[in-house]
């Protein structure tokens, strides 16, 4: 069984959402990429595939605890690149 990691399943969803009518009103999946590859070679790799946000481990709390309030309430801004 081949394994998948998180840019590939982020270009899975991407091309399934490519291919998929779905309703004007809703938008696409936000992906948070929340890794321990810190390179800048990953983080271009990751917004290849279709990453929204990419934050490197350790993480810090407060702060993905802000992004994901930002979410719910429709606030996000400046996600991806």
């Amino acid at each position: 069984m081949p394994i998948m990691d998180g840019f590939e399943a982020t270009r899975q969803i991407r091309k399934w959402e490519a291919g998929n009518k779905r309703d004007p009103a809703s938008r696409q999946s936000v992906i948070i990429a929340l890794t321990g590859l810190a390179s800048q070679d990953d983080e271009d790799e990751a917004f290849s595939a279709g990453v929204d946000l990419f934050l490197t481990k350790p993480v810090q709390f407060p702060k993905l605890s802000d992004l994901l309030r930002q979410y719910k309430e429709g606030t996000l801004k400046g996600v991806g690149r």
